[in-house]
């Protein structure tokens, strides 16, 4: 079965607009934890979880991550990366969706 370039265009132009119409449910949650985020400055670790005294001691905070307490009693550390870490991952995979983008867009233009 030979396909026509106007097939092709069709369709990848199909699936493109299918990636920027679907509906997504993101949750609230997530929103606005991405809407705190300050990668101006950078949190240091919990000295200790529930308290200092009392609860397990965490590791050292550094630019790249630190510690906060986490779990139902706030009794354990828990891994977080600097807000910093994350907007720079967040660009970069943003970039790399657009990047994709564009070359498929390209290709598409190319073939005929």
């Amino acid at each position: 079965m030979r396909y026509t370039s106007t097939t092709l265009y069709l369709f990848f132009g199909i699936c493109i607009l299918s990636i920027f119409v679907t509906e997504t449910n993101a949750d609230s949650k997530l929103i606005d934890e991405v809407k705190s985020l300050s990668p101006t400055e950078l949190k240091d670790s919990a000295l200790g979880c529930p308290i200092p005294v009392v609860g397990a001691a965490c590791p050292e905070s550094n630019a790249l991550y630190y510690f906060k307490c986490c779990g139902k009693l706030l009794d354990s550390c828990c891994f977080r990366l600097q807000d910093w870490v994350i907007v720079l991952l967040l660009v970069m995979a943003v970039l790399t969706v657009l990047a994709i983008i564009f070359n498929i867009i390209r290709c598409i233009f190319c073939m005929g």
